[in-house]
């Protein structure tokens, strides 16, 4: 005879919720078979037989709550069921989960949509470089002094007499617009500067490509310029876009009632911590701005030449790390005897969820690229808001980053999530005015504010590293050598 048991999923963790029950009383199980799924403060998991044998007893009932240790099921050998104990257990006033088809659906769903992504970035990359080898051929052969090079003249330009001395590899703008424009479908746009998956999706939708404006470097129509010419009507995707994007949209109007809604396990930790952390720890704020024109540019070319989604979180995430070996007193911890420093850098990244907020850890992100970055917090964020992760992967941060940019919010303050002893809170990246060697110039700007503990980072200290990692920011190359 064997036990389930409400498990302990992390040192705050005091009790659990049971979600559904996969096997009922009198069903025979094996072991390392799911039997029930349980809900904890941060993640759902399923919890498994431990030893062959029937289900004799289903101790707490779904939708009711257990404390850690006690005894949700009890398998035995074949034989008659008992009747269900219920002292243990109590009854919770949330209502039960979702159907178990709607959560298959909705992952399923999920999963379908990012091996499309990853299949198309693949792709994509595969086709740069056969474009880049077809570039290099134009250039080679007018080394050699061949004159009869008449296939540009295909673009139907027969006003002009010197077409074959016309620069294929990168011509005027201006020349690509005004001379006649490539057919919709079938027509040549080699001579317009754009990406293999850009043109085959200008092809597929009837998007002109002579009508737009790349938003890739040095004016590089790319996929996501079609795309958005395709649903808005074929509008530029270069800063007028931006601009058009940047038009704010009312969320639908939602009818008010009055409701009780139950605190959830997450949101009962959170209301916990948040109360543990802003109470007892003595925060600081401190805000710096940096000017991330460079960055958002190197970005853009990585994401273009390599087919990998970088964000400017995920610049931002290998920065806070790197600085972080300059300034170690920031990567610690306060205890009641003493301030441990932590020999590796773990960097917690804010997640939200539609339960509240959870931090997946990029574990020594110090010793990975950019790139790596970028694919683990894309995979770990997906999983933290099906509530699938791993309390290892969660637990152990040395220090937290939470990103309102994409929000449009340009500064705020973030509590600190203990035993760190510092947040940083990310705002967007905005252009702005700004004096340069005395001249007025446009660039992009964003704005970070460091909250400290300040039973360990003082002041000083806070501002040092706050100015170091404005160097990481301002320079992005030195984020990826």
């Amino acid at each position: 005879m064997a036990e389930i048991i409400m498990p302990k999923m992390g040192d705050a963790m005091t009790e659990g919720k049971v979600v559904r029950w996969y096997k009922k009383q009198g069903d025979s199980v094996k072991k390392g078979e799911p039997v029930l799924e349980i809900e904890t403060d941060k993640v759902n998991l399923d919890l498994e037989a431990e030893e062959d044998g029937v289900i004799s007893e289903i101790v707490v009932e779904e939708g009711a709550t257990a404390e850690v240790g006690a005894a949700l099921a009890i398998i035995g050998g074949e034989g008659a069921a008992e009747k269900p104990k219920k002292s243990q257990a109590k009854k919770s006033e949330e209502a039960p989960a979702k159907e178990e088809s709607e959560e298959e659906a909705e992952s399923e769903e999920e999963s379908e949509f990012e091996d499309e992504e990853e299949s198309e970035a693949e792709e994509e990359e595969e086709e740069e470089e056969e474009e880049e080898e077809e570039e290099e051929k134009p250039s080679k052969a007018a080394k050699g002094k061949e004159p009869a090079r008449k296939k540009p003249e295909v673009a139907k330009a027969p006003s002009d007499g010197e077409t074959p001395k016309r620069d294929v590899s990168e011509p005027p703008p201006s020349a690509a617009t005004k001379s006649a424009p490539p057919a919709k479908t079938g027509g040549d746009t080699r001579h317009i500067r754009s990406s293999p998956l850009a043109r085959r999706m200008a092809s597929h939708l009837g998007v002109d490509l002579g009508n737009l404006k790349g938003s890739g470097p040095s004016g590089r129509v790319i996929a996501s310029d079609v795309k958005r010419a395709a649903e808005g009507g074929g509008a530029p995707a270069s800063r007028p876009a931006k601009e058009e994007k940047a038009k704010p949209v009312l969320p639908p109007l939602q009818d008010l009632q009055d409701a009780t809604i139950p605190l959830s396990a997450m949101r009962k930790t959170i209301a916990r911590r948040l109360g543990e952390s802003l109470g007892p720890i003595p925060h600081f704020f401190l805000t710096i701005e940096a000017d991330v024109s460079e960055l958002q540019r190197l970005r853009e070319q990585i994401s273009e030449i390599s087919g990998v989604k970088v964000s400017v979180n995920d610049f931002v995430i290998r920065a806070t790390a790197l600085a972080l070996r300059h300034h170690p007193n920031v990567n610690s911890s306060f205890t009641e005897t003493a301030i441990e420093q932590h020999g590796e850098i773990h960097v917690g990244v804010a997640v939200a969820t539609p339960e509240g907020l959870i931090t997946p850890v990029i574990r020594n992100a110090d010793g990975k690229s950019v790139a790596e970055i970028a694919g683990e917090v894309r995979e770990l964020a997906g999983r933290a808001r099906n509530r699938k992760l791993r309390p290892d992967e969660y637990q152990g941060s040395t220090i937290t980053i939470s990103n309102l940019g994409m929000f449009g919010i340009e500064e705020f303050t973030a509590v600190i999530n203990p035993p760190n002893v510092a947040i940083l809170a990310i705002g967007a990246a905005m252009e702005k005015a700004v004096v340069i060697d005395r001249k007025i110039r446009i660039r992009e700007r964003m704005k970070v504010t460091m909250s400290c503990d300040h039973r360990v980072v003082d002041g000083a200290a806070g501002a040092e590293y706050l100015r170091t990692l404005k160097v990481y920011l301002e320079q992005p190359l030195r984020l990826v050598l």
